[in-house]
């Protein structure tokens, strides 16, 4: 019998355009083109078949996803625009979790008031690297030209008012750790969370020419000292997740095993579902369910389609070493995409060894 499978996350592409150029961006830098075929922004039949499919889905399961705005940049959709998809999501679902993931470029009082006022629902998250020498490294505006002065502007303004929830930063070993954690330091998010720069084996990202090497482990490790040993005024998510990892471990506690799994679904700007759309790195169309749409099919039915049951089982379906791993249960093999090997899964992730060496060192650090 196969396991039922909710939606965890929900990213909806608002927008497939952008108005920088990321030099690791998985979605106009990776494998896939699709971007290019897109509606500029998404039609106004899509956004309320948007708002049905995910009150749908959130009387159908235990699991309430997160609706994440997402792009190309999502404010280029427009505020208005925005606006009224999310008072439209919060009145038919007043417990409705929403974010928006932004670069930073676009910040003003129309945008403030809506986050402001939905406070209760949506959360604002901005993508930066660090200050100026790390962001302005790969997180470039069109023609070369620096964003960070508008970044900052939204930095400030939007922690001013209260909003700034979490800041996203993509690891850059050419960074120096200290700065990064003076960054966090400063800017004052809630919450930061780390990313490890997209690829896999047949595409390993710059930086990581050796899928053996750990220099991305050890430049972890130096961050994680920084943030154990300062005040906790903040979250880092990547690493806090980690430790509760390793302690529930150590102490023996186990986690309830599920009756279903997750998964990560999008909507692109043409209504159509995928998968995470980070699977684009792995190839074009690797992201791809069957050409479905939101406009025709319900969330669920397409999350418990027989494409996607398959999709799920061969991305849980791990490899030998993996599941002898004493850490198998921290990570849980990576993300897939990191996995992936000529279209096959059953691989270590890209970054195991990084992962190994991190481990361990926080394990001796907080379960000695």
């Amino acid at each position: 019998m196969k396991r039922r499978i909710e939606v965890a996350t929900l990213v909806v592409k608002v927008a497939s355009r952008c108005n920088m150029d990321c030099s690791y961006c998985y979605i106009y830098h990776a494998q896939d083109t699709s971007w290019q075929s897109m509606p500029r922004t998404m039609p106004a039949a899509v956004l309320a078949a948007l708002v049905d499919a995910v009150a749908a889905l959130y009387q159908i399961q235990q699991t309430k996803p997160l609706i994440v705005f997402h792009g190309g940049e999502p404010l280029l959709m427009g505020i208005s625009s925005l606006r009224n998809v999310v008072s439209a999501l919060v009145y038919r679902l007043p417990n409705v979790s929403l974010s928006i993931q932004t670069n930073g470029t676009i910040y003003n009082a129309a945008l403030e008031r809506l986050l402001v006022e939905h406070r209760a629902n949506l959360t604002f998250s901005v993508s930066v690297d660090g200050f100026a020498l790390e962001n302005d490294r790969h997180r470039i505006g069109r023609r070369d030209r620096s964003m960070y002065p508008r970044i900052k502007e939204t930095l400030e303004q939007s922690k001013q008012a209260g909003v700034l929830d979490n800041i996203l930063m993509v690891v850059d070993i050419q960074s120096d750790p200290i700065r990064i954690h003076q960054f966090m330091r400063v800017t004052g998010a809630k919450q930061y969370n780390i990313l490890l720069q997209d690829g896999d084996h047949d595409h390993l990202p710059p930086g990581k020419h050796d899928r053996h090497a750990t220099d991305v482990g050890q430049w972890l490790w130096q961050l994680f000292q920084l943030y154990a040993a300062g005040p906790q005024d903040f979250k880092l998510k990547f690493f806090d997740d980690i430790a509760l990892a390793l302690v529930k471990r150590a102490r023996g506690i186990q986690v309830p095993i599920s009756t279903y799994s997750l998964c990560t679904m999008t909507v692109d700007t043409n209504g159509e579902v995928k998968q995470a759309d980070t699977f684009r790195v792995n190839g074009d169309g690797a992201d791809r369910l069957g050409g479905e749409n939101i406009v025709e099919s319900p969330l669920h039915d397409l999350a418990n389609s027989p494409v996607n049951q398959a999709n799920v089982e061969v991305t849980e379906t791990l490899s030998p070493q993996c599941l002898d791993c004493r850490y198998l249960d921290v990570c849980g093999g990576g993300f897939p995409s990191h996995r992936s090997k000529g279209g096959d899964y059953r691989h270590p992730s890209i970054y195991c060894d990084d992962y190994v060496y991190l481990f361990e060192r926080i394990e001796h650090a907080l379960c000695r």
